[in-house]
């Protein structure tokens, strides 16, 4: 697996296994829906590159996959703390748009 698709399979399963951890730490029914929203866009950021060519050795693709493997190195500190669960949705939330624009560089095969 290339490693623009990795970073993305990351995120998406990091996500996946946080929402009961979040949940049991009392997150409000909002926060749930953004988390289980930004679950979503994370799962649906990995199918896209999935089906798709990343070209990794474009500097931008290259750029974006060493910002998404340290926001992730930071979420999961962060989840693994359990620190304000707000900070963490916002955190998840910049960790997503970052894969959303490392998957908009997915081309059509």
């Amino acid at each position: 697996m290339n490693p623009s698709v990795e970073s993305l399979e990351n995120q998406y399963f990091l996500l996946r296994t946080s929402l009961s951890t979040l949940m049991a730490q009392g997150a409000t029914p909002d926060q749930i829906n953004q988390l289980r929203a930004a679950i979503a866009k994370s799962r649906d950021n990995y199918w896209l590159a999935t089906r798709r060519l990343m070209h990794d050795d474009d500097p931008e693709v290259k750029s974006l996959v060493s910002q998404m493997n340290t926001v992730q190195l930071s979420l999961d500190a962060t989840i693994q703390h359990l620190g304000d669960v707000a900070k963490i949705i916002n955190a998840i939330t910049k960790a997503v748009d970052i894969g959303s624009q490392l998957a908009a560089k997915a081309v059509a095969l």
